[in-house]
């Protein structure tokens, strides 16, 4: 009988680190990629190249390295402004100049990098990365420069997402109050769908109110 309930506890112990699990996982889908291509002057490709991306708020750095076909992609990272490093002995080093990753977008930056010594650096002046080409979804990134400059009189952020496109209020007025869980929830109706097809997220977890998926 203690054997059995040994066994019993053990299954459901694997069942509940296999669901927290799941749950980590989920919660790290709400962040941004860096993917390119890393060539010679050339045009052939570089394997075996680091790539670091640096995240300058955190000093974190995310590091990846080139395979056979010169690719290198670095996922999960967290949005925010990164600098981009890529270092291959005999090869100058390619430092390329800030820029931000915003929710799921896929930043495409493509290097080319030319013979010379790892302690030299060419430091990329073009445009920005080009931005989510390998995704169709449409967003729009509420930051903190907005949440401290913009009056909200009701307290009420979830306010802040008619600021998107496609986003509208049948009933403005249901904003009035800062208590926005539960069944005293205003909320945004997305490019003509109705309230109920929304979906909130805090950290990547779901955070909807199970009857009527208002804000959990």
């Amino acid at each position: 009988m203690k054997n059995s309930l040994w066994v019993v506890f053990g299954v459901l112990l694997s069942l509940a680190l296999a669901f927290s699990g799941a749950q980590a996982v989920a919660a790290q889908e709400v962040t941004a990629t860096v993917t390119g291509t890393v060539l010679d002057t050339s045009g052939a490709v570089v394997a075996g190249a680091v790539v670091n991306a640096k995240s300058i708020e955190r000093g974190i750095v995310y590091s990846a390295t080139t395979n056979e076909a010169g690719l290198y992609r670095i996922p999960q990272l967290p949005v925010g402004s990164y600098e981009l490093r890529i270092e291959k002995p005999g090869f100058a080093s390619v430092a390329y100049p800030a820029f931000t990753l915003s929710l799921n977008q896929v930043a495409v930056i493509d290097v080319q990098m030319k013979v010379g010594q790892l302690s030299e650096t060419v430091e990329v002046t073009s445009g920005a990365p080009v931005l989510k080409t390998e995704a169709t979804q449409v967003d729009t990134i509420i930051d903190a420069a907005t949440n401290d400059n913009l009056p909200l009189a009701s307290r009420n952020y979830v306010q802040l997402t008619l600021l998107a496109p496609g986003s509208v209020s049948t009933d403005p007025s249901s904003f009035s109050s800062g208590n926005n869980t539960g069944g005293y929830g205003a909320r945004p109706l997305i490019n003509g769908n109705r309230e109920q097809a929304n979906n909130f997220l805090l950290d990547g977890m779901d955070n909807n109110q199970v009857s009527d998926n208002l804000l959990g």
